[in-house]
């Protein structure tokens, strides 16, 4: 879905994987799409994590899986053309659904769980060239699985001590202020809200916009005591205010977060983010 992934930069939770993939794209209708697809992956771990199923420790691992997703566009209109469907108008809400199932004993895999997610995706236009976006995501998961494949909220904050150590780009849909590997879930829901307001014309080049996010997340996290390395949950709601300037310069931009609510921190410095955005439009 985009070709540049900013918050991986940051990432500082890593594992080796070798993964064989295989899958197969279907349109039903031209407001359906579905993918299914089978994978395999070697998994071994760099910094020590190990994970304990059914009385067995495991750093090495292997998961064999197949998945299924389907994206339902019910207002966005299509034209169909010899062999490819396009979409010359794309409209809102939209809808997306993923279910994967990891197999014990299939291709030597090692673990048995199942993961379901949901999404829906909508935005408002107004004729003074504003809009809100509005993302609500819901993923809920059930058997015992490692924490490389639990799910998270898309952090994207270093674990570094000041704000300017920790300046980097911001991302699309992350949450700015979340340290990278501080939470995990077995359940989670997110809502992302961004109102774009009118761009701010200075001159026919220059038209800075400026945007509002509010960003939420509430999960929960069980079986912790199988994994080595501790983290936190999200029972009490995480909260995140935002704020972008972009298209300041070539595509780039700033962005401003700060983290309120139960999980503030009690360092002031520690709930603020000070990041640069960058939106390349094809």
């Amino acid at each position: 879905y985009s070709l540049f992934e900013p918050r991986l930069v940051n990432i500082d939770f890593y594992y080796i994987h070798r993964t064989w993939r295989a899958s197969l794209q279907h349109r039903f209708t031209p407001k359906i799409l579905t993918e299914t697809m089978l994978s395999r992956s070697n998994i071994s771990q760099t910094d020590g994590y190990v994970f304990l199923d059914n009385n067995t420790f495991f750093n090495n691992y292997k998961i064999t899986s197949a998945t299924f997703s389907v994206r339902w566009s019910p207002f966005s209109k299509f034209l169909k053309g010899p062999g490819k469907v396009v979409e010359f108008e794309d409209n809102y809400p939209k809808f997306s659904a993923q279910v994967v199932q990891s197999f014990d004993g299939l291709l030597d895999g090692d673990f048995d769980f199942t993961k379901i997610g949901a999404k829906i995706d909508y935005q408002i236009s107004r004729l003074n060239q504003s809009h809100t976006s509005i993302l609500l995501e819901g993923d809920y998961s059930f058997g015992n699985i490692p924490l490389t494949h639990l799910f998270h909220a898309y952090p994207n904050a270093p674990t570094k001590e000041t704000i300017l150590q920790r300046f980097s780009v911001a991302g699309r849909r992350s949450f700015e202020t979340m340290y990278f590997s501080e939470f995990y879930s077995d359940r989670l829901a997110t809502l992302q809200v961004r109102h774009t307001l009118r761009p701010i014309k200075f001159s026919q080049r220059f038209k800075p916009e400026v945007v509002l996010i509010s960003r939420h997340a509430i999960g929960n996290s069980s079986n912790q005591a199988n994994h080595n390395r501790s983290y936190r949950t999200l029972e009490h709601g995480y909260n995140e205010a935002g704020l972008e300037v972009n298209k300041l310069f070539y595509g780039f931009g700033t962005s401003f977060a700060y983290r309120y609510g139960a999980y503030h921190l009690p360092s002031f410095g520690d709930n603020i983010s000070f990041k640069f955005t960058f939106y390349l439009k094809l």
